[in-house]
């Protein structure tokens, strides 16, 4: 027997049977592709509200196939018109049938099992049942899914004869297309039993004939509104507003802390409309279903029956208990042996009463393998035949290695990975003998890497095949040495912490602190609560070496105890290894280089197109600037170039290349994605290659799980100088495996480039931010680490101008998020942007509503594009690089980088999926129409068809044509393009950056299953844009969303090349401020222990990495290091002051913010400004434009308004800060 998943859409209404009450405002069911191509939103909103019972079926929305109404309290008519009926190739087979209607009754949806379907899926079926099922039609018209009515019916009759009405559950959840899609990629909503299923469905024929089975059938279930045998979560209570912003947050919070997001293990499960669960998969959702409702009773914000559903979900996980036993994974384990159709023997030998319900099966199993006992049927002798052999000759501890895997329920690939020691080492970092799977069998979930579409094996996979239900443990003890008999067996306990530790990495954590990972373990979506204290790792260190290093941290204030925290061995290992090799490297001296660096920056000014104005005292400070960062990047073994953008970091890579001595002995550039590579490549004037490409070249990447590896035979030692750009998206992991790679020895110069403002990786660590942060602060530093400061360039001028204006008003609001301290005058950009006023490449525009953001970007796409209107798709395209005969240019397709949309997020209506479709919706209706045609291509889920843009998402080798003949290209994940016209239902694809090339991409090989290497990207993710500039770039600001951080307004406000379109929510620009803060920081929350230890205590705190962020002795963040010196100096002599205090012009309109503000007795205010680098053009120009400001507004120096500055070398003179200090002390008093 086997349990249902069912997919469906989300709904505001919570699937009621009535259409959405506002399905303009329901963007998320578009996540699901029926719905994408097939929904009318205007028709939707015209029928709001109302039941379908009530529609014409013309009328239903397009969710009617997609569940969208399988709570419906009223009997509706659901109306099938078979997709082959009209159409001329299959005439003789499908012509007859007609349009067939069928009532749905109440609390009842169709179940539609789609994989099963599936062509590509046939083999991999075939090969699990010995029967032979119904051949498919050779002559077949169309080869995506089964056409053969007779496979068909067999196809459905095993899939439905595994659902036992009464028995079976059924799980209903949503794909990413929800609320919390941007966190969690799959969401439980409800759960139930499967109380009846309506026998095979056929549509009328008008010839009288048998018709065409329907591949759905009615799935009747027990869930209820009210119901205690079957519910919805109450995910639509916490997110209706209350009204309370600060409450409404509250609830947000406690929602995640509820919401039942599927195990990653069991993701293949949870998809293709309907799948068949086995009982391991049901324990898993039903223990996180228990832990939910457990959360709605805690948080006491909806009531209801929660106390009778909780008995209910405990009883169900008993009943599912009894239905796993002891042995779920006898089949994937016959199937390690390589015997076909194994897990359908075992299945069979259940299901015959060969093997009792309550039996050991491995006697009787045993039996038929060495032939002494027969099979059900004969279909099994060749096959058993063929590993009778291998399973004779299998040594003691080989058998007992089989028989344990069988008790997990594992997967056939799974099974295999740990029962071939060959497949085993490919999916691991560390070698595991059987031996060492005996005595821990935790040890597959703790070292499991998985492979392509099979997920790693979960600590929750094996406890529940070591810890089972009592009644299944009494029958079937787990054998010594492997047995656990206490859920705090410290085997148990370990692999739980490896678990956390390992999940806390993808989030970006290198280590947890020791009490928030026990909160984790705790927390673990295990039937059997693992809890253990404080003192547990001090007792346990022998049994954690090797696998988690308990590491002290340093305390941050004298006198405080040390921290205890947990860590991955081999996170440790790549720390402690990128300690020595970027700290020591950084102290070691090069011979100087004789160059011309001045001469060689304007020649490589000028090769990229730009201009150097000697006249242009901001030109004449940069070159300067510059001139000294490449004296510093060559002067050391490690060096790293840091700057904002539009600070010339590229022009500096440009004279590098330029520099004979330098260039003679090859120099290597690398980049972190396809986008970053052409960036750099053409900027640089150079070749090249994403790291993965440079890994891959190396033998040091896994295509297959898309990670690099830390090993490999051969070293790379042809260039002496390596750089690497946009080093903020490398994890801890990627520049590990890069300087693995390489022959140190060989290596001269490792040039890091970036941006440490701008998102930190998606991964472990912030290496660059770190590095960056030590060698600034080495200076302060006695021993080993002092010096290291001379090997860090640091660019600060901005040198990227605006046509008639001069300086970018985009980078100047950008340099409120950074981790520098802003210019002087930045607080005016803010100012300008509060009172309305205008600005150069900077345009802020608001809207409100879905509708209102949608004919916001028509009119910025008129104003910035040059498009006369909406219907101007001529003018579209001609924004994307087409030229007037709608082609494409074969040898400058760069047009896709003219213009980007960016958002936060892609779920909501201000989400990447939904502005894709309106894009595509707007401007490509023709093409999706023709796509629509029998002879119509389109790709994917996502309907890609002809001229649309899209981006790469993976890293893959593919065969590009150039107008001659193929060649093997590495395309990358990041690269932008647009699609061409191709041949026999293939289409083509070119990236802008690689003239003269296209790539073809056919539904069948790239997007069998829906999802493919392409996605569309008229808008994108500020997380994909990472690493890509574009000429205009139009950016959605919604009001509220737990993923805006200061680091992605920044890297989201540094995109454009041009022209920047902020789009905010709401009528209040001053929203952006509460961003800038140091407390917004996302780099700065992470775990990391590279140079500094950083460590949040417990996973309710917020860390704060000391050499990223400054915190006051008062407890606040400041920007700068200088500033903290001040704050603490003024909190010392016992002055009140503020930080930041918004200060209102009464007589010169504009509203800045001081440094610091005093309030005196009598309501006076008097205000501290530091000053850095008025040395510099730029800085004096900002500092006498607000020393204006301030003198129309009654502000006098020496009098209410104070300053102090940096000396020549960016010190601090303390006497004369504590004179100012005395200063407004005395006139406080």
């Amino acid at each position: 027997m086997r349990h249902l998943t069912m997919r469906v859409p989300w709904h505001d209404l919570k699937w009621n049977g009535c259409v959405c009450a506002k399905p303009a405002e329901n963007p998320f069911c578009v996540a699901l592709d029926r719905i994408r191509v097939e929904r009318d939103e205007a028709a939707e909103c015209a029928v709001a509200g109302r039941s379908w019972a009530d529609l014409k079926p013309a009328q239903h929305p397009a969710c009617r196939a997609e569940s969208g109404a399988f709570m419906n309290e009223t009997e509706w008519t659901r109306l099938f018109k078979h997709p082959y009926a009209g159409l001329d190739k299959t005439k003789t087979t499908h012509g007859a049938l007609k349009p067939t209607a069928f009532k749905v009754a109440p609390f009842s949806t169709f179940a539609v099992p789609f994989a099963w379907m599936l062509s590509s899926e046939q083999a991999a079926i075939d090969e699990r049942h010995p029967q032979p099922l119904p051949l498919e039609d050779p002559n077949a018209p169309y080869k995506t899914w089964v056409f053969s009515r007779e496979r068909q019916l067999a196809l459905l009759d095993l899939f439905f004869g595994q659902v036992a009405a009464g028995e079976s559950l059924v799980f209903f959840y949503c794909k990413e297309g929800q609320p919390l899609g941007d966190s969690a990629s799959r969401l439980v909503v409800g759960v139930g039993t499967v109380e009846s299923l309506s026998p095979v469905l056929h549509y009328q024929s008008s010839d009288g004939g048998p018709g065409y089975p329907l591949w759905d059938r009615l799935v009747h279930h027990s869930v209820r509104p009210d119901g205690t045998n079957g519910f919805l979560l109450p995910y639509h209570e916490y997110l209706a507003p209350t009204g309370d912003p600060g409450e409404d947050g509250r609830r947000g919070d406690l929602l995640r802390e509820m919401a039942v997001a599927v195990d990653h293990a069991h993701m293949r499960t949870f998809s293709y409309f309907t799948e068949l669960a086995a009982p391991d998969v049901a324990l898993s959702s039903l223990v996180r279903v228990l832990e939910a409702v457990r959360a709605v009773r805690r948080h006491g914000i909806v009531p209801g029956p929660w106390g009778q559903r909780e008995e209910w979900v405990n009883g169900q996980i008993a009943k599912t208990w009894e239905q796993r036993g002891a042995f779920p994974g006898l089949g994937s384990a016959l199937e390690a042996l390589r015997m076909r159709m194994g897990t359908s023997l075992a299945l069979e030998l259940v299901s015959s009463g060969a093997i009792g319900a309550d039996d050991d099966p491995w006697p009787h199993v045993d039996a038929v393998l060495r032939g002494k006992v027969k099979p059900p049927q004969a279909g099994y002798d060749a096959d058993l035949a063929a590993v009778r052999q291998a399973y004779v000759a299998l040594s003691p501890e080989r058998v007992k290695l089989l028989r344990l895997l069988s008790r997990f329920a594992l997967t056939p690939q799974q099974a295999l990975r740990w029962f071939d020691p060959h497949e085993r080492h490919k999916a691991t970092e560390t070698d595991v003998s059987d031996q060492d799977i005996l005595e821990n069998p935790y040890r597959m979930s703790e070292t499991d890497l998985g492979a392509r579409n099979d997920a790693p094996v979960s600590v929750g996979v094996v406890d529940r095949g070591l810890l089972p239900d009592a009644t299944v443990a009494a029958l079937h003890p787990v054998p010594e040495p492997s047995a656990v008999t206490s859920p705090n067996d410290p085997r148990r306990v370990r692999a739980a912490i490896v678990s956390v530790l390992r999940d806390a990495a993808d989030e970006g954590d290198a280590l947890l602190s020791v009490p928030e990972s026990l909160q984790r373990v705790a927390r673990l979506d295990v039937e059997r609560e693992c809890t253990v204290g404080y003192d547990w790792a001090a007792g346990n260190t022998g049994l954690l070496a090797g696998v988690v290093e308990l590491v002290e941290v340093a305390p941050r204030a004298d006198g405080a105890p040390a921290t205890p925290a947990f860590q991955l061995t081999g996170l440790k290992d790549r720390e402690s290894r990128l300690r020595k090799i970027l700290g020591q490297r950084a102290l070691k001296e090069l011979d100087a280089v004789e160059a011309d660096w001045s001469a060689l920056l304007k020649q490589a000014i000028a090769a990229s197109g730009g201009h150097f104005d000697p006249a242009d005292a901001r030109h004449v400070d940069a070159l300067a600037e510059q001139a000294r960062a490449l004296e510093c990047l060559i002067s050391r073994r490690v060096t790293a170039l840091v700057g904002r953008a539009g600070t010339g970091k590229t022009s500096i890579l440009g004279a590098l290349l330029l520099c004979e001595p330098v260039a003679r002995d090859g120099i290597l550039l690398l980049a972190p994605t396809g986008k970053a590579r052409v960036r750099l490549a053409k900027a640089a004037g150079g070749d090249a290659m994403t790291i993965a490409q440079f890994l891959s070249q190396q033998g040091r990447y896994d295509g297959v799980r898309q990670r690099p590896l830390l090993t490999g035979i051969e070293k790379c030692r042809r260039e002496k100088t390596v750089v690497i750009d946009e080093c903020s998206m490398l994890t801890m992991d990627d520049l590990c495996a890069v300087l693995e790679a390489l022959d140190l020895a060989h290596v001269r110069r490792l040039i890091l480039v970036g941006d440490p403002n701008q998102l930190p990786p998606i991964g472990v660590g912030r290496p660059f931010a770190d590095l960056v942060a030590y060698l600034e602060s080495s200076d302060e530093l006695e021993g080993d680490g002092a010096g290291a400061s001379q090997a860090l360039a640091r660019l600060t001028v901005e040198v990227r101008a605006v046509a008639g204006s001069g300086t970018s008003d985009a980078l100047r609001l950008a340099a409120w998020f950074t981790n520098e301290r802003p210019p002087v005058d930045a607080d005016r950009v803010l100012s300008d942007l509060e009172l309305g006023s205008e600005f150069g490449d900077l345009e802020i525009v608001f809207w409100s509503t879905p509708e209102e953001l949608r004919q916001r970007l028509l009119e910025q796409f008129e104003l910035h594009l040059g498009l006369a209107g909406a219907d101007d798709i001529d003018g579209f395209n001609r924004s994307l690089g087409f030229d007037e005969r709608g082609w494409m240019p074969f040898d400058g397709p760069d047009g896709a980088e003219n213009w980007q949309i960016l958002s936060p997020v892609r779920m909501q209506m201000h989400g990447v999926l939904e502005l894709n479709r309106w894009a595509q919706r707007s401007f490509r209706a023709k093409q999706l129409a023709d796509a629509a045609q029998p002879w119509g291509v389109s790709l994917g889920d996502e309907n890609i068809v002809v001229n649309d843009k899209v981006i790469q998402i993976e890293n893959q080798w593919r065969k590009g044509w150039n107008g001659r003949e193929q060649e093997k290209c590495y395309v990358a994940n990041g690269e932008v393009g647009t699609m061409c016209r191709g041949k026999n239902r293939w289409m083509n694809a070119v990236f802008a950056g690689r003239p003269n090339l296209t790539f073809g991409y056919g539904g069948w090989r790239d997007f069998a299953d829906g999802s493919g290497p392409l996605e569309l990207a008229y808008a994108l993710t500020v997380h994909k844009a990472q690493g890509s500039e574009f000429k205009k770039v139009f950016v959605v600001l919604p009001r509220m969303t737990r993923l805006l951080s200061r680091e992605l307004l920044y890297t989201a406000l540094t995109r454009s090349r041009e022209q920047l379109v902020l789009l905010i929510e709401g009528s209040d620009a001053s929203v952006l401020y509460d961003y800038t803060r140091p407390e917004r920081s996302e780099t700065a929350r992470r775990n990391t222990n590279l140079f500094t230890a950083v460590l949040r205590t417990d996973d309710e705190s917020l860390p704060y990495a000391e050499h990223l962020i400054h915190r006051t002795d008062k407890g606040h963040l400041v920007r700068s290091k200088s500033e903290l010196v001040i704050a603490n100096m003024l909190h010392a002599s016992g002055v009140e002051y503020e930080y930041e205090r918004v200060l209102e012009g009464e007589t010169e309109p504009g509203r800045l913010r001081p440094d610091f503000s005093f309030i005196t007795p009598v309501g006076d205010v008097v205000l501290w400004e530091h000053l850095g680098m008025l040395d510099r053009e730029d800085y004096r120009r900002g500092w006498e434009w607000k020393q204006e400001w301030y003198r129309k507004n009654g502000f006098v120096e020496g009098d209410n308004l104070f300053t102090s500055r940096d000396d020549e070398r960016g010190g601090l003179d303390s006497a004369k800060l504590r004179a100012v200090v005395d200063q407004i002390k005395e006139i406080m008093e």
